[in-house]
């Protein structure tokens, strides 16, 4: 049985400007760093310790990779890079406001009322609307999403470590989610620098908590 621990990135400047922020990217604020610090603590407090480490290939994702492991007395494991774990490009609406962006998405394929706080479900639906309201072609949708998902779930097959490390996005998260869990889930994003718990027997995935800051 492997125990996967999907960690958010910690807050950062456009996070805290509300605005998107897919292949974007832009720095860890302080607070952002010091979520990311007292998530490796926690971790450490928890005596949980990694065999592999794996970090989307962004910046923000890559510092708060590296903080957790110094932090949480797992400083010499390996930290490997994958654009599997890199949050959702956006286009051209990059670094729009959020709700401005998905309720644009929303009207874009007939799905009224979408904001940022909307259902996993439904964002997958509206990134379909992101992908139309794209100029540059950079845009992806579900099928695009699911298409990485799949590429992870092999590379976790293939991985013999039994805890592994996962620093992603909130968006990515959620979408992962919903492809292991499609069943009744309605979260709409995970908090900064927050723990979701997922153990996989390499068939099955059995979902312990999501987006936890504390009591790991």
């Amino acid at each position: 049985m492997k125990t996967l621990y999907f960690i958010r990135h910690g807050e950062t400047l456009l996070n805290l400007l509300n605005r998107s922020q897919g292949w974007a990217d832009s720095p860890l604020t302080d607070n952002g760093i010091d979520q990311a610090e007292t998530i490796g603590q926690a971790l450490k407090a928890k005596a949980i310790h990694f065999d592999s480490a794996y970090t989307s290939d962004s910046g923000r994702a890559r510092q708060t990779a590296h903080l957790i492991l110094n932090h949480s007395d797992n400083a010499a494991v390996p930290l490997n890079e994958t654009e599997d774990l890199r949050e959702i490009s956006f286009g051209s609406c990059e670094a729009m406001d959020n709700h401005q962006m998905w309720a644009a998405a929303g009207e874009a394929v007939g799905i009224s009322g979408m904001s940022r706080k909307s259902p996993i479900d439904l964002k997958l639906q509206a990134l379909a609307g992101i992908k139309k309201l794209d100029t540059i072609s950079y845009a992806e949708d579900a099928d695009q999403i699911h298409a990485r998902i799949d590429d992870l779930v092999r590379m976790l097959k293939n991985d013999p470590a039994a805890h592994i490390l996962l620093v992603s996005h909130s968006l990515m998260i959620c979408c992962i989610l919903h492809a292991f869990f499609p069943e009744g889930l309605k979260i709409d994003r995970v908090p900064n620098a927050s723990v979701t718990k997922i153990r996989f027997d390499g068939n099955q995935f059995f979902l312990d908590y999501i987006g936890r800051t504390e009591n790991l």
